[in-house]
């Protein structure tokens, strides 16, 4: 699946809902699609507060590579190892297990 880069600022879930909703108010398929499939995948409850506190470990990961983290939900080191492998980047254990901690007290 291919995405395409609109806009530099996050939305947080409510401007997504909003958003797809005006595709539904237009009996818009595609919209009503969207809409369902954020309502079951969207895990985190505050995207910018979890970007935060992953941003704040200084870990050196880049913002990309910590949306990816964000989305996927890692749940073991080897997960995390390999999403974040192409920064070539030598995170230790515990930083790896900080991070997955971050994002499950965040679900």
């Amino acid at each position: 699946m291919e995405y395409e880069v609109i806009d530099e600022k996050f939305m947080d879930e409510t401007e997504i809902r909003d958003n797809y909703t005006n595709f539904i108010d237009k009996n818009s398929e595609y919209g009503k699609k969207m809409l369902d499939h954020i309502q079951k995948n969207i895990k985190i409850d505050n995207f910018e507060k979890v970007f935060e506190e992953l941003s704040a470990l200084n870990l050196n990961i880049r913002d990309d590579y910590l949306r990816m983290l964000i989305d996927a939900i890692p749940s073991s080191s080897d997960q995390v190892k390999a999403i974040i492998a192409p920064l070539k980047l030598n995170i230790k254990e515990e930083d790896l297990k900080l991070i997955i901690s971050v994002l499950k007290k965040h679900l």
